[in-house]
């Protein structure tokens, strides 16, 4: 069992760091703090992206189009689904895969150093969900 803080980390470079490790090892993986991951860009381009994928229509139903997640422990273990590959392989390695978006008290002794803030502007993913329609306590 590994555990990864997320906090602080760039939401594209962490994936593939999870992925990777998902593929190569044999336990589960655990990622903690996944409302503190940061997404780089301006502010304006990342909230027009993430409402642009939430709030797309279908062509017959609109109520029958694909769903995307708006929580931060969802949008990270999307992220990673995106990164593995689409077979019984990339299926099991999914499954060893869990997520949270804060601490839970049974990991909080394993838990590792946080990174340095990035000099990367951004947003974390918790403000992004926040504007999707997400319900997060504070």
């Amino acid at each position: 069992m590994k555990v990864i803080n997320a906090k602080n980390k760039v939401l594209g470079r962490l994936c593939t760091e999870i992925a990777s490790t998902l593929l190569r090892e044999q336990g589960k993986i655990i990622v903690v703090n996944a409302g503190d991951v940061i997404i780089t860009g301006t502010k304006e381009n990342i909230i027009h992206k993430f409402q642009e994928r939430t709030h797309k229509k279908g062509k017959g139903n609109p109520q029958k189009n694909a769903k995307y997640p708006r929580y931060p422990d969802k949008l990270v273990k999307f992220a990673v689904r995106g990164m593995l590959p689409r077979n019984a392989r990339g299926n099991l390695a999914l499954k060893k895969l869990r997520v949270y978006i804060d601490v839970p008290e049974t990991y909080q002794k394993d838990l590792p150093k946080e990174a340095e803030l990035s000099k990367h502007n951004g947003m974390k993913l918790s403000d992004i969900c926040v504007l999707l329609g997400a319900k997060l306590k504070n």
